[in-house]
């Protein structure tokens, strides 16, 4: 439920997750607007996505896997209705989307890539993973137990998107986007269900708001740590390896009301909740 703040006109959620109560008040004098949009995802999730993570695994996987490598056109033909309908959703692209806008974006990744991936990890991955959007990760064991593999699956993402055709249908940039926002509602499932989870104090696992400014940070930041550390790109360049992370966070189920536009939207975004703390730092 939300209600409308007097104040600002922008919606704001009328039950704040405790544990960003104090960072949503600072936030509102820093931008008002960015802090209720992100509040609001706090408590948002993927239906679609989540709706698969309540089928039986066995025949769902194989289903899933039959319709990711599009084996022949009857592959969902007997699927539940819930599959069907997010693949449907899945293959939809948004008006916005533009191609061969991402070939200048591609070649810069490929020239600058061990610096990309030095930034990455050493940058964007350690900005993130000392804030709340690495708990669920830490209840599950993915961050403590299996934080080298964590580092690798983030790694390989980047490197299957940055491809040429790696985020058409066919290409496995697509399909590992698609197979990440799977992953993501079934842990979401998982930790909705455990008594490990605060939803109170934390609002939805791997929420929407979580997810938008995580897209934001391997895009906007990491350019920034870039060219740091020595990467040189141009402006048509910056703005198409924007324009590759755009539609991958698209494709990964981030809602549209927190998927950046460009850079500058997104490091608003960014500096907006670190500045404000809206963005609680890991405790455990």
């Amino acid at each position: 439920m939300v209600e409308l703040d007097a104040e600002t006109q922008v919606q704001a959620p009328a039950n704040i997750p405790a544990d960003y109560v104090a960072g949503y008040e600072n936030a509102r004098q820093v931008a008002p607007e960015t802090a209720s949009n992100y509040v609001a995802h706090t408590l948002m999730g993927d239906p679609l996505a989540e709706a698969l993570a309540e089928l039986e695994t066995g025949e769902s996987m194989r289903l899933i896997q039959a319709a990711m490598e599009q084996e022949g056109d009857g592959a969902l033909r007997n699927a539940p209705a819930s599959m069907r309908e997010f693949f449907k959703d899945a293959e939809t692209r948004p008006e916005w989307l533009d191609f061969a806008a991402f070939s200048p974006g591609v070649r810069m990744f490929h020239r600058n890539s061990r610096i990309i991936l030095a930034a990455f990890v050493a940058g964007v991955l350690i900005e993130g993973f000392t804030t709340n959007i690495a708990k669920s990760f830490f209840i599950t064991g993915r961050g403590r137990d299996q934080g080298i593999r964590r580092l690798g699956q983030n790694n390989r993402h980047m490197m299957e998107i940055f491809p040429p055709g790696g985020l058409y249908r066919e290409g496995d940039g697509w399909k590992l986007s698609i197979r990440i926002r799977i992953v993501h509602a079934r842990m979401r499932h998982l930790l909705n269900q455990s008594e490990e989870w605060d939803t109170g104090a934390w609002g939805v696992p791997i929420s929407g708001a979580h997810l938008g400014y995580a897209v934001s940070a391997f895009s906007a930041r990491l350019l920034k740590h870039m060219k740091t550390l020595g990467a040189e790109y141009n402006a048509e360049e910056h703005d198409s390896f924007m324009a590759v992370w755009r539609y991958t966070g698209y494709l990964m189920g981030i809602p549209e009301t927190i998927l950046f536009h460009d850079a500058t939207e997104a490091l608003k975004l960014t500096k907006s909740v670190s500045c404000a703390s809206l963005l609680p730092r890991l405790n455990r």
